[in-house]
């Protein structure tokens, strides 16, 4: 299983029951389209899963341009990557790390250096997916 589908099963597995999620796949849909459509309590995100690469996060220019869309457009969508010791940076650390869609560009440009919410393992579900989502519970 690649990191990413690894990514998704552990974020999956801590969602809320009352939140609806729905993963995406894109083949045959428009280019950017984030990874998972959340909705709960009657509000609604996007969130692109990613895997920390070194100190970067891969956003194709299209991931970009959706989010920047979608952002000028008042809609909510969100950045969420993980970062574990790997052969490149070892050591003893997993982090999540959490950007606002509006911050994609400077997240493809500068990575886990720009500016984030920050969640060291073991993680704060709750915090990370009700909270920073934006998806408050009733």
């Amino acid at each position: 299983m690649s990191d990413e589908k690894n990514l998704w099963a552990l974020f999956k597995k801590h969602l809320p029951y009352e939140v609806h999620s729905q993963r995406i796949e894109t083949g045959g849909t428009g280019l950017g389209i984030p990874d998972v459509n959340l909705c709960g309590n009657g509000m609604e995100t996007w969130v692109e899963l990613k895997v920390v690469k070194g100190r970067r996060v891969m956003l194709s220019p299209e991931q970009v341009v959706w989010h920047f869309r979608r952002a000028r457009a008042g809609g909510s969508s969100w950045i969420l990557a993980r970062d574990k010791a790997d052969g490149v940076r070892k050591g003893k650390y997993d982090r999540i790390y959490l950007w606002p869609g509006s911050a994609a560009k400077d997240v493809a440009e500068h990575g886990i250096k720009h500016p984030a919410q920050v969640f060291e393992a073991p993680f704060d579900w709750p915090a990370i997916i009700v909270g920073s989502l934006g998806l408050e519970r009733a």
